[in-house]
């Protein structure tokens, strides 16, 4: 599977006449994928939203990429947009398969930037070392992107609530189990948000 994460920027206050079409734009995001979620960025850059889909193969992304760019307007949110950002990731090999389900409504995206050469190390590390972060607090999903460069690394966190974050990172810290052994070493520079999950969203 690829996974494309699109994030769109809006204009300032438009939030509130994006929302009541957001459903909509969440349902038809995609003609070859399967929309995983949405979700409204709160900490982080301000006015923007992550769309999370899953597609089966590049070449189903590719299309899909092809019509967004012969379309004029294929958010159906043109008038209230200040960006678009996509990016394309594959899930890591232990990853666990994602599914739609209720693991939030907090999630958090950290985006890690990795040196060259240095993905096989790193993720090595983080395969051995999470289990024992998991024992605290499950990991949605991590990946690495498969176009562009430098390579990122994308994990998910959900959390029902802002307290189980800041006690599950705090446990994680207090037991020495996170962040994991030499996962670190090859890492450039680090990117987090915390988003909260539409009504609309598969991942909720």
């Amino acid at each position: 599977m690829i996974y494309d994460l699109t994030t769109l920027a809006l204009l300032p206050n438009r939030i509130g006449a994006v929302m009541p079409k957001l459903a909509e734009t969440y349902a038809n995001f995609s003609s070859t994928g399967r929309p995983l979620g949405v979700f409204s960025i709160e900490f982080g850059g301000l006015n923007r939203f992550h769309f999370l889909t899953e597609y089966e193969n590049v070449e189903a992304l590719n299309a899909e990429r092809a019509r967004c760019l012969e379309a004029y307007d294929p958010y159906r949110l043109a008038e209230h947009l200040g960006g678009v950002e996509r990016t394309a990731f594959k899930a890591l090999g232990f990853a666990r398969p994602l599914k739609p389900g209720n693991y939030g409504p907090f999630y958090e995206f950290r985006t890690y930037t990795v040196a060259p050469h240095g993905m096989d190390e790193t993720e090595a590390a983080w395969e051995k070392g999470l289990p024992a972060r998991e024992e605290i607090s499950p990991l949605l999903t991590i990946m690495k992107s498969v176009e562009g460069a430098p390579t990122k690394m994308l994990h998910i966190w959900p959390y029902k609530t802002l307290d189980e974050r800041t006690a599950a990172r705090a446990e994680g810290s207090r037991r020495g189990v996170w962040p994991p052994a030499g996962g670190s070493v090859h890492l450039t520079s680090l990117q987090s948000e915390l988003a909260v999950a539409a009504a609309c969203s598969d991942l909720a």
